[in-house]
């Protein structure tokens, strides 16, 4: 556990953690206009939860030495990534059948981050909610996402509960 515990003090994990991020962005760019398959209000929502989670992780990358400011930027990527697995799920529902409910014209953003009008090239919804485009191994994209976004969720809060135990023991170097 100690070696595992001490990989988020590598600039590589969180290197990896913000690549990672960046190709499902891109993905998600090349579905769009490669493919033309346009995101929907969730789907944007869910756009902006991981350039969270790209900005938390490369704000960590800049100070694995420290603690504090490692486990801040776990916690708070560990935040934007939860808030992507929830809006991912809440997608899955809508295309399922599972959830009745339907999309608001537009991206839904707050009115102080109008995302979707300072960023329309990534933020514009022009799609309807339910109708994600299939992907490799005969997933939709919703359901790539809630594997794409849980897996690193999974390591991200072991990582956490590490640091959590640390901090208990003392040990905060």
């Amino acid at each position: 556990m100690k070696s595992l515990y001490a990989l988020a003090q590598k600039r590589l994990f969180w290197y990896f953690g913000i690549a990672y991020f960046v190709l499902m962005e891109g993905i998600a760019l090349f579905y769009q206009y490669a493919l033309q398959y346009y995101p929907c209000a969730l789907c944007v929502q869910v756009r902006a939860w991981v350039v969270g989670a790209i900005i938390t992780a490369t704000l960590g990358s800049l100070r694995v030495r420290d603690f504090w400011w490692r486990w801040m930027f776990l916690t708070l990527t560990i935040a934007f990534l939860a808030g992507g697995l929830y809006t991912s799920w809440y997608a899955w529902g809508v295309e399922k059948g599972t959830i009745f409910a339907s999309c608001t014209m537009g991206a839904g953003f707050p009115e102080f981050m109008p995302l979707d009008q300072w960023i329309p090239l990534l933020f514009g919804a022009d799609g309807i909610c339910g109708q994600s485009p299939a992907m490799p191994l005969g997933v939709s994209m919703v359901e790539g996402l809630l594997i794409t976004i849980g897996a690193p969720l999974l390591v991200l809060t072991l990582q956490w509960l590490l640091h959590a135990k640390a901090l208990i023991a003392g040990d905060t170097h």
